[in-house]
């Protein structure tokens, strides 16, 4: 099994994904929201890569039926029910609902990985969990960090050196690991053990802190709280066990 890290989301431009098994990350926050969004029962998400793409998708259905998710610069998007904080995805606001998501870094990350025969959104919430299915499909695996308006994203780094470290643990250490993903273990290997303070130190945890959203960078960064695996095909994201996934 070979697994590869894109760190930045332009490595895989042209990219064929035959045989392979996609995991997107985005720690701050899309693949949070997504996870806890699933958890909480959510019918489906729709990831979007712009604002008007996500309008022109929620007037196929009622109002009743579907929330507006988003944010641009951090902060929700005018006229959207909700933002892009994963405390906002209580049960209570989300259960039933279509959600029509769109973010700067995430859902753009997402669409990109759409050929791929299989595409799972991870973070720290569901790490095992996604190691343990992607494991069970015996394909090679390619990691996609989404990165922050196109540039590197330490905190999606350090969480993609966590899956390669728990498949190598899964597969009793029969895996290729490439430049991508050694760089990406070794970074994980260094601040396993202090996983809050190093996402409060990156570049994005900053501008979330000062925007007032430091409780959703400490969220961030739990460990295997949930055991969900939503995966995205044909446009919507489900739970992997769910009969519309892969």
């Amino acid at each position: 099994m070979r697994i590869d890290v894109a760190l930045v989301p332009q490595e895989i431009e042209g990219k064929s994904f035959e045989n392979t098994t996609v995991i997107v990350i985005d720690v701050l926050r899309a693949s949070t929201c997504i996870v806890n969004a699933i958890t909480n029962g959510c019918d489906e998400i729709i990831p979007t890569v712009s604002v008007e793409e996500a309008m022109d998708i929620s007037r196929a259905y009622s109002r009743d039926d579907y929330l507006l998710c988003g944010e641009r610069k951090n902060e929700k998007i005018d006229g959207f029910d909700l933002g892009n904080s994963p405390l906002e995805f209580t049960e209570e606001r989300i259960k039933g609902k279509k959600l029509i998501m769109t973010t700067t870094n995430g859902t753009k990350a997402i669409r990109i990985a759409k050929t791929a025969p299989c595409v799972i959104i991870g973070g720290f919430w569901n790490l095992s969990a996604c190691c343990e299915a992607a494991a069970r499909l015996g394909t090679n695996i390619f990691i996609i960090c989404a990165g922050q308006n196109g540039r590197y994203a330490i905190e999606d780094a350090i969480c993609a050196g966590g899956f390669v470290k728990r498949l190598g643990a899964l597969t009793n250490g029969e895996i290729e690991e490439t430049d991508g993903s050694r760089t990406a273990r070794h970074l994980y290997e260094t601040v396993c053990d202090s996983l809050a303070e190093a996402l409060a130190e990156a570049d994005h945890g900053k501008d979330l802190i000062n925007a007032g959203f430091e409780e959703d960078v400490k969220v961030a960064a739990r460990v295997d709280c949930v055991g969900v695996v939503p995966v995205f095909r044909d446009g919507h994201i489900v739970a992997m066990d769910d009969s519309r996934s892969a």
